[in-house]
């Protein structure tokens, strides 16, 4: 404590009877002064509705209140991706089922590009009440990631031999409540494309993983999707900076009178334009 009453200072010009209240009141601030100052508390993290598959929100998500949609996702799930359990793209897949919902009455049958373990199929066959006159297209070689057509650095990421836990009777097994609208391509899309006898597309799902093989699925479908048709990009916004599955979805997009909407669930979404 400092009582000292400093010449020419304005305690100095105070009343006698004001002098002390004042020292008393500087030696309070002097003390606070070297008080150590508190930090911030760290920002309350928020709860969020929904948080996986690089995806975060703190909005209404819908299919958390569809106990029928969630249910078919569940069953789904429990043998789509083996190697791990718990995957949750609900986002995604609600956005694909959504997109099918929308377009189901269009004429036109539905395209799918990478077909895997049919997880996605089963999503909309099971959720979408489609008419029975429309086809599922399945295209993929049911053995994995071919090498041919990938590119240099395709190949270094090792592209070549994923995906191979599936087969055309693992798929057939699994949907084959449906098994009379579906329609298989078996082998690389640039030896099934050119034999495939398909008119009108309502939907379009791509999910080729690799850039050449994605080009050519475009060139094939893009023609053939109707107005208001749509192709669903599962993977267009995967790794920032340098992917080029997405380079080549946006070298043919760029020309077309339609845009391509991002998405923050990773995918992109074309909608054909009159």
């Amino acid at each position: 404590m400092d009582w000292t009453v400093h010449p020419n200072t304005p305690i100095s010009r105070l009343p006698r009877p004001l002098r002390y209240p004042a020292l008393l009141l500087r030696n309070v601030l002097s003390l606070l002064h070297l008080m150590p100052r508190q930090s911030a508390p760290p920002p309350v993290r928020p709860e969020y509705a929904y948080e996986a598959d690089g995806l975060a929100t703190v909005y209404f998500s819908p299919f958390m209140a569809d106990r029928q949609w969630s249910a078919a996702y569940e069953g789904m799930a429990r043998d789509w991706y083996p190697d791990q359990p718990g995957l949750d793209i609900r986002w995604r897949m609600w956005t694909l089922t959504s997109v099918a919902e929308q377009v189901r009455e269009l004429a036109g049958d539905i395209a799918e590009f990478g077909v895997y373990r049919a997880g996605c199929a089963r999503m909309i066959l099971e959720t979408v009440e489609l008419p029975l006159a429309k086809r599922y297209h399945l295209f993929d070689t049911f053995a994995g990631i071919p090498q041919r057509g990938l590119t240099e650095r395709e190949r270094e990421e090792g592209y070549a031999g994923r995906l191979t836990d599936t087969s055309v009777d693992l798929v057939e097994q699994r949907l084959r409540v449906w098994r009379d609208r579906l329609v298989f391509h078996v082998g690389d899309v640039f030896d099934t494309i050119p034999e495939a006898e398909i008119g009108e597309l309502s939907l379009v799902h791509m999910d080729l993983n690799a850039s050449a093989p994605t080009r050519a699925a475009l060139e094939f479908a893009y023609p053939r999707l109707v107005t208001g048709g749509a192709i669903v990009f599962d993977d267009y916004g995967w790794n920032p900076g340098s992917y080029e599955q997405r380079d080549a979805i946006e070298r043919f997009c760029g020309p077309l009178p339609e845009r391509l909407i991002a998405l923050p669930s990773g995918q992109a979404l074309l909608i054909k334009l009159p």
